[in-house]
């Protein structure tokens, strides 16, 4: 059985939001780890990355890497929130997407998070609306300004360049340069980025395989169950195409 690692966002969490059998990772051939989050951006998707290929592959001497990679790529359009950590400092165990979800996912690779998790810009909101005790609380000082910096951003305009592919390239780069076969998305396919492109993925229509597809907000990872059955459908037969 092929080993494959999965980063992703909402179309790869929904084996834990509900889809039970009827996700399509629950559907693939083979043993598989993911490391998701819903919602996510360019930053905290490389830095999962990151955390999969410093802590479960290098440790092992290689001896344990995947078969196959596929790589769920979120558009730029997606900031992160300031924060006090130096980018040598942030990781995906004090990233709160994936530290502490609604689900209350734990860390499949067995990793304890840190006990203060940063913010990722998709949850600005959800953090205001589920914590408001947060701006009552001794630091609600420091959490105001937290926000204002925040707002402030928004209004400025201070948002990643579409062209700004830094965190995609970083990415694709380490896989590549592993040697291990992998293939990458990005939703709607709003990607600009022009390296890799043997081994992008047209996800809108599963590389022609089937019509352009329509997404759902209301189930469990924007799929319906045919659009669940035909990715599993095209990633099993990547996996036995597989040296």
């Amino acid at each position: 059985m092929k080993t494959v690692w999965i980063f992703g966002g909402s179309f790869c969490s929904g084996y834990r939001n509900g889809g039970g059998t009827k996700d399509w990772i629950a559907q693939l051939n083979a043993d598989v780890t993911v490391w998701a989050s819903a919602p996510q951006s360019p930053l905290s998707q490389y830095l999962m990355l990151d955390h999969a290929f410093n802590n479960h592959l290098l440790e092992r001497k290689l001896q344990d890497k995947p078969d196959y990679i596929i790589y769920d790529y979120p558009p730029n359009t997606r900031i992160n929130l300031p924060t006090e950590l130096s980018d040598s400092e942030r990781s995906m165990l004090n990233f709160k997407g994936y530290n502490e979800t609604d689900h209350t996912h734990k860390f499949e690779c067995g990793c304890q998070g840190d006990k203060e998790p940063h913010w990722d810009i998709a949850h600005l909101f959800r953090y205001l609306k589920k914590d408001p005790e947060r701006m009552n609380g001794p630091k609600r000082k420091h959490n105001k300004e937290y926000i204002l910096q925040i707002q402030r951003k928004i209004l400025n305009n201070e948002l990643p360049l579409e062209e700004d592919n830094r965190y995609t390239d970083l990415a694709l780069d380490r896989i590549k340069k592993s040697g291990i076969p992998y293939v990458w998305f990005c939703a709607n396919n709003e990607s600009d980025v022009l390296e890799h492109q043997d081994a992008y993925l047209d996800i809108m229509t599963l590389n022609g395989s089937i019509p352009t597809q329509t997404y759902n907000s209301k189930t469990f990872n924007h799929l319906s169950i045919q659009q669940n059955l035909a990715w599993s459908n095209y990633f099993n037969k990547q996996l036995l195409d597989l040296p």
